[in-house]
This record gives structure tokens, sequence and C-alpha cells, in this order.
């Protein structure tokens, strides 16, 4: 993010291990790091923008609503329709002939979408309390923490229909009364078709939450934009440290450290299958629910023509059988153990690729970092390619149990071939691209443990309280002297004000008499008067004549003044 007229930077080779951070103690972190006076306040800005994904979840549940209607036969429905404009009657005898009824439907079109939406809207208020847990510095740029933002809020809002739409083949499975019966090929080619509404969905209500919004903070493009062409040079390089911070989790780790063996750990690989199952929703799940509703479309449309003359097509067998089902799950089940360990197995095969890295930084763009980096280029590529491998030898290995066996079919058949010439590349491309941005979480953990973004907050809001109740505590207040004190120079104008504002933290106003301010005769009989701590004072001890100088005066048990340091004890 620097001047374009900056000279650059040498190579860096041989760097040290990367040290790893302290964990901050969240909650000492002082209320002009916070970044939201509380979580009621996000939830209200959330409450005033919901509108926006309100009106895309209740199109997504009119269109699931749509494709749970005609998911017993598409075909048949549309053959049903065309014969309705001709004569109306057709229409209700395929609602009767599918297991529907006209009463049914209506009332489900009416209730069911506005009923289910308020439901997702209903899930809205739990959104602050996870965007709690997020901290704005353990994220490497400030776009990455705005998406984790609007990631976060999105999941709240999608988990009803995400849920409705992974649950409903268990039903048919386990047996639970539906109007249509058995995973036929009209209810799995709509369940294809209900998995990409539901990523069309997803990426629309994303769309409109707005982090910069929901938060009072500057977008991520704005800053970016300002790191560049700001016309302050200070304003500019603080928002060049905002925007993005340099990666110390260098490629390749150092030998003999506990990064270059860190793949082959549980943490290791099971980061690996996370990430690379994170990519598969954008590279493969698309194309397979694709190709799925293909398939069963065409198996559809073929089932219908031959049973055009019963017009009953709950009679009509299912295509698919639970057998070759379960005969996949432990054959999948070892193509993710093998590719959860992929990246570890690229590592020991890009070894010889170590001695021609020519630098060892984070370069944002791919094409640059892979030209000075060959190691880590090796490693992504590699990965891609043993993930294929793994997903293609399991692939061919199912279609020897299942002619072996005598379950194939020919849609098993055609199954097999369109994961093997489709899907299994895909999966390549996915594990390859999951690599080039995570890699480093495999071998060393996440980018928070060892950089500390220069971003002006640590924290979205409080878990508990408002921020300025965190202002009011005392630790918080010790905490941050202890800060200025650290940094040196000349804070004296900022300890004084911490500590004048917190003395009154030390007072019980609750007390009998802690707020009156008035002198008692009774006082000044016994000759007690306000002298404030002043030098011969019973409250220091000092300058008093007759008995009480004989007597020892207690001391108030309470933190030094606020010319002293007030340490936590």
């Amino acid at each position: 993010m620097s001047s374009p007229y900056a000279r650059p930077t040498p190579p860096l080779t041989d760097l040290p291990a990367p040290r790893r951070l302290p964990r901050e103690a969240t909650t000492l972190v002082p209320p002009t790091e916070i970044m939201v006076e509380s979580k009621s306040v996000i939830r209200r800005r959330l409450l005033r923008i919901l509108w926006a994904p309100g009106l895309v979840l209740l199109g997504l549940w009119y269109l699931l609503l749509v494709l749970y209607v005609s998911g017993a036969s598409p075909t048949f429905w549309f053959f049903s329709l065309l014969a309705s404009l001709g004569e109306p009657i057709f229409l209700r005898r395929a609602l009767t002939s599918l297991g529907f009824t006209s009463t049914g439907v209506g009332t489900a079109f009416l209730l069911v979408p506005a009923i289910a939406t308020g439901l997702s809207l209903a899930l809205a208020p739990l959104a602050p309390s996870l965007l709690t847990r997020l901290q704005p510095r353990r994220h490497l740029s400030e776009k990455a923490f705005q998406r984790a933002v609007a990631t976060l809020v999105t999941a709240v809002l999608m988990l009803p229909p995400v849920v409705v739409v992974a649950v409903l083949p268990l039903t048919l499975v386990l047996g639970l009364p539906q109007p249509w019966s058995g995973l036929g090929a009209g209810p799995l080619s709509s369940w294809c078709l209900g998995i990409l509404a539901l990523q069309l969905g997803w990426i629309l209500v994303r769309r409109t939450i707005s982090p910069a919004r929901l938060l009072g903070i500057t977008d991520a493009d704005m800053l970016r934009t300002t790191a560049r062409i700001g016309t302050d040079p200070e304003e500019r390089r603080a928002a060049a440290k905002q925007v993005l911070a340099q990666d110390r989790r260098h490629l390749p780790p150092n030998p003999g450290t506990a990064a270059a063996s860190a793949a082959w750990s549980p943490r290791g690989a099971a980061t690996a299958l996370a990430l690379i199952a994170r990519a598969s929703l954008v590279w493969v799940l698309p194309a397979a629910a694709g190709l799925g509703w293909l398939v069963f479309g065409i198996t559809d449309v073929v089932t219908v023509i031959l049973g055009m003359t019963t017009m009953d097509l709950n009679s009509v067998s299912t295509p698919l059988r639970l057998a070759p089902f379960l005969l996949a799950l432990p054959v999948a089940g070892l193509v993710l153990f093998a590719v959860a360990l992929s990246p570890a197995l690229a590592v020991l095969l890009a070894e010889g690729q170590r001695d021609q890295v020519r630098d060892q930084r984070t370069y944002e763009d791919w094409n640059h970092r892979a030209r000075v980096n060959p190691w880590e280029a090796r490693v992504a590529a590699l990965t891609g390619w043993l993930s294929a491998a793994w997903a293609l030898l399991g692939t061919a290995v199912l279609a020897v149990l299942l002619q072996l066996l005598q379950l194939a079919t020919a849609l098993t058949w055609v199954g097999i071939v369109v994961i093997a010439l489709a899907l299994v590349p895909l999966l390549g491309a996915a594990a390859a691209f999951a690599m080039r941005s995570g890699l480093r979480d495999v071998l060393y953990g996440p980018a928070g443990d060892y950089t500390r973004r220069e971003a002006p907050y640590a924290l979205i809001a409080t878990d508990i309280g408002t921020r300025t109740d965190r202002g009011k505590d005392p630790a918080v207040r010790a905490e941050l002297r202890k800060r200025l004190q650290a940094e040196g120079g000349d804070h004296a104008l900022a300890l004084f004000d911490i500590d004048a504002a917190g003395e009154r933290l030390w007072v019980d106003d609750s007390a009998p008499g802690a707020t009156d301010t008035e002198v008692r005769e009774a006082d000044l009989v016994r000759g007690a008067l306000p002298d404030f701590g002043s030098e011969g004072s019973a409250f220091t001890g000092g300058g008093l004549a007759g008995p009480e100088a004989e007597q020892e005066v207690p001391r108030h048990d309470i933190p030094d003044s606020v010319t002293g340091l007030r340490e936590p004890r």
C-alpha cells in the first residue's frame, strides 16, 4: 500500500521462525479501542436494514416452496400445465395424482413463506453476540474483517433455509410422511435446484449486509482508496497500515520447527479439510447441483413418458437404492481422510524447490508470490493434483465394488462418469485454490497468533455491559495507565485524567453520609473538622496534640492518590 514511487525493498530469505504473540485479554481493552457502544446498538442498526435481506429471504422461501410442490415430478407438472391451458380440469387432476389439494397448496403459499421469513429474521438478534467474538486486529486486512462480519450475519439469517434443504432428503429416507414418497428423479432434480437457489440467496443476502453501515466504520474499499491517493501523508500511512498487515508466517517454514510438520497433526489436517471444503462450495457444489439437476431431470422425463398411462407417479419405483449410498459412505470417508493429508504430502514432495525461493514474504498478488516463492506454488499445485487423484481413486474403487456386489444401475454409472470427468478436476482446482491463501493456516495456525494489524479498534463491542461501563472499570484504567507508562514520553496529563476520572470509583456512594458535604455540629464539638487530608490531619496521622496523638489512626485501604501509580493488587 505504499506509494508507487517508493523504492522496492530487497528480497528476504532465511528468515527466523515467527514468534507467537501472547493472547490479549479482551476484558482489559480500553473504551477508545472498542468500535460500538454496545451489542444493543448493533442490534438496532441491524433491525433497520433487515428489510432488504427480508425481501430476498421471502423470495427464496417462495422459490423453495415451488420446488417442493413441483418436486413430485417436474415433467408431469409441465405437461399438466400445458394441458390445463385448454382444459383446467387437468390441473386439478394433477394435484390429486401427486398427493396435493388445492386448499392445502393455496394455504401453504399464503402462510409458509411469510412464517419462514419471520423465523429467519427472528434469528437476527443473535448476530451481535456472535460478532463480539471477532477481533479486528487478528485479521490481516480490513477487507477480510468486514467480509467475516457480513458472512457471519448472512449465516445467521440463512440458517433456516439451509437446514430445511439439508434435512428434506433425510425425511424421505426415514419414511416421514410427504405428499410424495421416495427419492425419485423428480424430487432429486428439485432438490438440486434448491441447492442452487440457496447459493444464489446467500450471495444476494450477503450483498444487502453492509458491515461499514452496521458497525459505523469506513468501508474497506474507501479505506484502500485513501491509502493509495489520500492527500494527507499521515492519514495515508495510517490507512495503509489498517488496510493490510504483513503476514509474518513465512514459507517455507524453517526445518526442524513445529510448523514444518504441522500438516501431519490433527489440527493441520482438520484445517486443510475445512479450507478445501469451503473452496468446494464455490468450485464443486454449483457444478454438482447443476449436473444433478440435468441427470435427474432427464430421468424424470423418461419416467413420466413411460408411466403416462397410469397417471400415478407414487407407484413409480425410485431410481436410487439405499445400498449404493451406504456403500459410498466409507469410500467417501477414506477419500476425505486422504484429501486432508494431501498438503502434508505435498510439503514433502516440494522439498526440492526450497533452494529456489527468492523471497519468503507474503505478497497479495498470487502471480508475484508464485514467481518469487516456487516452493509455495509447488505445494499448492501438488495439493490439487493429489486431492484429484485420491477422489478419482475412490470413484474407481466404488465402481468396482458396485459391479462386484451387483448394485450398479444405469443411473449409478452415469453418476460415476459425471464425478470422474467433471467433479474430480473441480475438486483438484478447489484444493489448489484453498492452499494459495490457506497454506499458512495449515502449517502455522491463525494469522492473528503472529501478527496484529494496526487497526484503531481491538473489539467490536463488549460482551457484557457497554463501552461506557468498560471505561469505569478500575482494572481497565490500571491497564491503560500501565500502557501509557510503557510507551514512554510525556503522558502526565493523560495519566492525571485517568486517575481523576476514576477517583469516584473507589467511593461507595451508598454508604451513610458519603454524599453529605455539610459540617455537623457534633463534629465541631469533638474538634473533627473536614481537613481533607491536610498536614496535621487525623486522616494522615500527623501533627495531632493531646491524647489523640497517642492513638493510632487507621488509614483508608484505598488506592493511591491521583499522583501515584494505581496498580492492580
